[in-house]
């Protein structure tokens, strides 16, 4: 049988944030009040979450470091025996903050930067400043060398039309300032703004995540080369998104993990800051997506809560684990390869009939949205 357990914990500490970006999510909610996790909540949760969980994260769309008690979550994470992991935008990390998170024993410090030039920076975070996070990464460095503790560093990335030169940066500002890993994920389109920032809009049309067409289809290898020539980006780009044939780079196949959801392929569940239980990011909230021209509606699918039921019985229950089931085997329509219908628009259903929540006309499944 698959494993079908709980691996990776996400708790919502807080939904405040202490910054305005422009690129956010936050800024398509619908109806979605804003809060703070209890500690009686908290403890709900660490007390009945299968034993089967490695990794609680502190995370979800706040400021994980504006809660009163968060030194004492991940103290508490940490003593139950879990890897503990935290992502923050940074600003409220101070050199104090930093040693108490190395002390309550946190095992990874995610920092979320969407631009490593000062200008830009600060007029996508509106309300912080990019000096002031790059000292706080060095603080939190020179203390975790000092300290000899081995935490791990990483910096999640939002792409964008605006600062996609900046990838190129990317390499030596993760070197200089000992991160250990980089997830860079396209913008979320939540309204026409971001979608004309999006990088991926034609990517879903592309057929990187299928097999070629025939039996006979052209196997296309092609060696490492000088991708900063335009005419070698211009036949890469026009050979990547021609679905007729399979193209290998240096002998690997070049694909998109399209159709296939990682939150829970790897067993993820997200405890929202009020105790609502969902099975990933995108169905936390209310909120909308656009996308050629067209509006989605995106709502939230809770399937329990944890200060009414056990998380380890809303893990195990029939809604969920059929979700689940349907998920891994991807049982929904394929809403990126047809017009975008009503259906799509709706968000709850799909043509083939699936309930709510259908997940074949999701950002995240298609794989150009990423989360740490």
């Amino acid at each position: 049988m698959p494993d079908d357990s709980m691996k990776r914990l996400y708790i919502e500490p807080t939904a405040r944030c202490n910054l305005q970006c422009s690129m956010c999510f936050r800024n398509s909610w619908r109806d979605e009040a804003i809060g703070d996790m209890s500690m009686e909540t908290f403890l709900r949760a660490m007390d009945t979450m299968p034993a089967s969980v490695e990794t609680v994260f502190f995370g979800g769309m706040g400021e994980p470091l504006a809660h009163a008690n968060i030194l004492d979550m991940v103290r508490e994470a940490k003593a139950r025996g879990k890897s503990v992991e935290l992502l923050s935008n940074g600003t409220l990390l101070t050199q104090e903050r930093s040693a108490a998170l190395l002390d309550a024993g946190l095992d990874m410090l995610w920092l979320s930067i969407d631009s490593l030039e000062e200008g830009s920076y600060e007029r996508i975070r509106q309300n912080s400043k990019f000096t002031l996070v790059k000292r706080h990464i060095e603080e939190f460095n020179r203390l975790r060398i000092r300290l000899k503790r081995k935490v791990r560093l990483g910096l999640a990335f939002v792409a964008m039309k605006s600062n996609a030169h900046e990838l190129a940066k990317l390499p030596y500002f993760a070197t200089w300032h000992m991160v250990n890993e980089v997830n860079v994920s396209n913008v979320i389109p939540t309204d026409e703004h971001t979608a004309a920032e999006m990088l991926c809009d034609h990517v879903v049309d592309w057929g990187l995540g299928d097999d070629a067409p025939m039996d006979t289809s052209p196997q296309i290898r092609l060696p490492l080369m000088n991708w900063d020539h335009p005419g070698a980006r211009e036949g890469l780009s026009g050979m990547l998104s021609n679905s007729m044939c399979n193209v290998y780079l240096s002998g690997q196949k070049v694909l998109r993990d399209s159709r296939s959801c990682r939150f829970i392929n790897e067993g993820h569940c997200f405890v929202k800051f009020d105790g609502e239980v969902s099975p990933c990011m995108p169905l936390l909230r209310n909120g909308v997506v656009h996308l050629r021209g067209k509006t989605r509606l995106i709502h939230r699918h809770s399937y329990g809560n944890v200060n009414a039921m056990r998380l380890d019985d809303i893990w195990n229950s029939e809604d969920y684990a059929g979700l689940r089931r349907r998920v891994k085997n991807f049982e929904f329509s394929y809403c990126f390869r047809c017009s975008l219908c009503e259906y799509w628009e709706e968000g709850l259903t799909d043509c083939f009939g699936s309930p709510a929540p259908a997940c074949g006309g999701c950002l995240w499944s298609e794989g150009v949205i990423s989360c740490p």
